[in-house]
C-alpha cells in the first residue's frame, strides 16, 4: 500500500518538471540566424518591383515658416492665403499669423467673349441701351464662375486674315461676323457669345459646370442658339476659319457657320442657355416683338429688362424652399440680423418687367414670381439643403458678448467667469453635428458650408462689419404731423448703391432697389401711433409661431447703440481695446476663425472683382489702355 498522500507528492513532481522543460533555454537558433544562413542572390534585388509609398502623414501639421505673400492677398485689414490646406480647422497653424486666413484656392474662370462692333455711328441714346445689354451680359456669366470679355475690332485686326475679308467680296452681315471670330481666335481658347446669350439655370447644371471647366476638345455649337453661342480651342478656331473662307459658296452664306463644315461640329443640347435674338423674340414674346416695331429703343429696354427678370425668376426657381436667414441666438440679435431679412425681402422681390408672367425660352415650364412668393423663413441653425439660400451674418466674438450681456461694459474677468464659449457656431452647426462636437470641428464645417462649390452657391456670409455703418443709425427724432391732404414722402434706400451693386454681381442680376417711403397714405394730421409700421413697397414681415418675439422699442434701441459700440471696438487701434477683443477672441477661438474667414472670404470676391475691372479698363473701345471701358461696371 502506498504511503499517505503518495498521488500529491506525484503530482506536484510532474507539475515541476513540465516548468522546467516549458521555461528553460533551448539550443534553437534564433530567426536572425537563420534568415542570415540562408543564401540571398544579390540579383533578386535588381529583379524585384519598387512600390513606392505615399507620404500618409496628417497634412495639418503646422508649418515652419510662414508662407510667402500672394498677389491680391489683402483688402482692408484683411490678409489671406489661399492654399488647399483651408480646411484646417485654425488658419493660424497653417500662415504663423493670427490676423492671416487661410482660403481655398481662387477658381479659374474660362473666358467667354463677346464682340462689340466700334466702326457703326450710334447716337447717344443707343449707346446707353448697348451698355445696359453688355453690363447685363457680363454680370450675368460673372455670376455663374465665368470671365466675360468685350472684344472689338482692335482683337479683329490683330489677326493675320483680318486683311482678307475686304478680298471676299462677301456681304456685311457675314463680314461682321468673321470679324467677330477673328477677335475670338486672336484671344484664343474660350468661348464667343451674343449680347443676347444668357446663361439661365442653377449654377450646377451639367453643362454649365461642363464649360466651366474650359476645356473644349471640339469646335461646339448649341442646337436652337444659332450664331448664339460656340466654344472651341484656338486651333479649331483658326482651322475653321480657314476652311469657310476657302468655300467657294461664300458670298452665298448668312452665317459663318454656314460656311464651315458640318462635321468640325459637336452640337450640344442648351440646357441652361438662354438666346434672345429677334427670332425667339418673335416667336415666344410677339408683344414685345411689336414693341421693337414700333420703338426700337423702347422695344430694346424692355427686352433687357425682361432678360434681367427672368435672371432673377431663374435664381429664385433654384431655391423653390425660400430663403432662410440665420438667427442662431434669437435672445438678443433682432437688430443684428435685420440687415439679413431686409436683403432676403429684396431678393424675394417680383422682378418687374413688360411681359411679369413669362419665362425664359430655355424654360418654358418656369414658376413665375407673380403665382409664387419665395418664402422667407429664420432658422436657428445651418441646414444643408440645396433648395434652400441661407443668408448669415456672423458677429465677432466681442460683438456677440456685449449683446448677449446687453451690456458694454465686459471685464476679462467677466468673459472667464460669466460666459459660454463659443455659443454662436454652437448654435449654427448644431443641426450638422449635434451637441457633442467640439469647436474645431464646427469650424470645418462652417467653412465648407461657407467656401466650398456647393456651399458658395447656397449661401452668402457676412460679418456684422460688412454692412454699411449708417444701417444701425441713431433712432432719428419723431416726426412732426402735418396738415397737408399729400405728405411729401421721403425715399430711403435699405442699402446704398454701391453696396448693392458688388451682390448684383454675385448673384448675376440687379437687386430690385426698392425704397423706404415715410410718409405715404398717410391720413392729415397722424398721431405718432398711426404711422406705418412697415416700409411701404417691402413686404411685410408676418410673425410666424416659431419666430421669437421682437424686441420692444427700448430693447432694440439698445441692441443698435451696441452694435454702434461694437464695430468701433472691432475696429480699434487702441491697446487697452485690443486687449479685451483679444481676451473674447482667445476664449470664443472657432467663433473667432469663423468670423476672420468669413471676412476675408467675401474681401476676397471684392478684390476679384476690382481687379477684373481694373484689368479690363486697360482696353479702351478702339483699343486705347488706360482709360476705363464706356461700358460701365
Amino acid at each position: 500500500m502506498p504511503p499517505r498522500h503518495f498521488t500529491r507528492y506525484i503530482v506536484i513532481a510532474a507539475v515541476f518538471v513540465c516548468g522546467l522543460i516549458i521555461f528553460s533555454s533551448t539550443s534553437n537558433p534564433s530567426t536572425a540566424t537563420v534568415i542570415d544562413a540562408i543564401p540571398y542572390p544579390e540579383v533578386l534585388r535588381d529583379v524585384m518591383p519598387k512600390f513606392t509609398v505615399p507620404n500618409l502623414r496628417w497634412s495639418f501639421q503646422s508649418s515652419a515658416h510662414k508662407p510667402p505673400e500672394q498677389k491680391n492677398s489683402t483688402h482692408g485689414d484683411s490678409s489671406w492665403y489661399s492654399d488647399w490646406k483651408w480646411l484646417n480647422p485654425f488658419s493660424s497653424s497653417v500662415t504663423l499669423d493670427e490676423d492671416r486666413v487661410v482660403l481655398p484656392p481662387l477658381a479659374e474662370r474660362p473666358p467667354i467673349y463677346t464682340f462689340y462692333d466700334t466702326s457703326i455711328e450710334r447716337d447717344e441714346d443707343t449707346k446707353s441701351i448697348d451698355k445696359d445689354f453688355l453690363l447685363t451680359w457680363r454680370r450675368a456669366w460673372w455670376a455663374h464662375g465665368f470671365r466675360p470679355v468685350i472684344l472689338t475690332d482692335a482683337e479683329a485686326m490683330s489677326h493675320p486674315l483680318y486683311q482678307t475679308l475686304h478680298a471676299k467680296g462677301m456681304p456685311a452681315s457675314l463680314e461682321q461676323e468673321f470679324r467677330q471670330w477673328l477677335a475670338w481666335a486672336h484671344m484664343g481658347t474660350g468661348m464667343l457669345a451674343s449680347w443676347y446669350c444668357l446663361p439661365m439655370g442653377p449654377a450646377d447644371d451639367a453643362l454649365l459646370s461642363h464649360l466651366r471647366r474650359g476645356q473644349y476638345p471640339e469646335l461646339t455649337k448649341f442646337k436652337g442658339l444659332g450664331s448664339g453661342l460656340f466654344a472651341g480651342e484656338k486651333t479649331q478656331i483658326n482651322d475653321a476659319i480657314k476652311s469657310a473662307l476657302d468655300n467657294v459658296k461664300l458670298s452665298s452664306f448668312k452665317t459663318i457657320a454656314d460656311g464651315i463644315d458640318a462635321e468640325r461640329f459637336k452640337v450640344e443640347q442648351p440646357t441652361s442657355i438662354a438666346h434672345y435674338d429677334p427670332k425667339t423674340v418673335a416667336s415666344k414674346y410677339p408683344i414685345l416683338a411689336e414693341l421693337m416695331a414700333k420703338d426700337v429703343n423702347k422695344g430694346r429696354r424692355s427686352l433687357n429688362q425682361l432678360m434681367i427678370a427672368h435672371l432673377q425668376v431663374v435664381w429664385q426657381n433654384t431655391f423653390s424652399a425660400g430663403i432662410a436667414v440665420l438667427q442662431p441666438l434669437a435672445a438678443h440679435t433682432f437688430t443684428l440680423v435685420q440687415p439679413s431679412k431686409d436683403l432676403a425681402r429684396l431678393l424675394a422681390e417680383c422682378p418687374s418687367s413688360i411681359l411679369q408672367s413669362s419665362c425664359p425660352p430655355n424654360r418654358p415650364k418656369c414658376s413665375p414670381c407673380t403665382g409664387s412668393k419665395l418664402r422667407i423663413t429664420t432658422a436657428p441653425s445651418f441646414r444643408n439643403t440645396s433648395s434652400l439660400f441661407t443668408i448669415a451674418v456672423v458677429p465677432h466674438p466681442y460683438t456677440m458678448i456685449t449683446l448677449m450681456n446687453q451690456s458694454d461694459a465686459i471685464s476679462v474677468a467677466h468673459i472667464r467667469r460669466h460666459t459660454e464659449r463659443d455659443p454662436w457656431i454652437t448654435a449654427v452647426t448644431r443641426d450638422l453635428l449635434g451637441d457633442a462636437r467640439g469647436g474645431p470641428s464646427r469650424v470645418v464645417a462652417l467653412k465648407d458650408a461657407v467656401a466650398s462649390e456647393y456651399g458658395e452657391q447656397r449661401s452668402l456670409w457676412f460679418t456684422t462689419e460688412h454692412f454699411p455703418a449708417s444701417f444701425n443709425p441713431p433712432p432719428p427724432p419723431p416726426k412732426s404731423p402735418t396738415n397737408e391732404a399729400r405728405p411729401a414722402k421721403e425715399e430711403v434706400s435699405p442699402f446704398p448703391e454701391d453696396w448693392l451693386t458688388d451682390l448684383d454681381w454675385h448673384f448675376g442680376f440687379p437687386i430690385p432697389r426698392t425704397t423706404v417711403s415715410h410718409g405715404e397714405s398717410l391720413p392729415p394730421v397722424p398721431g405718432p401711433e398711426r404711422w406705418a409700421k412697415f416700409p411701404s413697397g417691402l413686404p411685410t414681415e408676418r410673425k410666424k409661431a416659431s419666430d421669437p418675439n421682437p424686441p420692444t422699442e427700448e430693447q432694440a434701441a439698445i441692441e443698435v447703440d451696441l452694435l454702434r459700440k461694437a464695430r468701433k471696438t472691432v475696429n480699434s487701434k487702441d491697446e487697452a481695446v485690443l486687449k479685451i477683443r483679444g481676451v473674447a477672441e482667445a476664449w470664443n477661438l472657432a467663433d473667432a476663425e469663423a468670423w476672420k474667414f468669413v471676412k476675408s472670404f467675401r474681401a476676397r470676391q471684392v478684390v476679384e472683382r476690382l481687379k477684373f475691372e481694373e484689368e479690363e479698363s486697360a482696353y479702351e473701345t478702339g483699343g486705347v489702355r488706360g482709360n476705363n471701358r464706356w461700358w460701365g461696371s
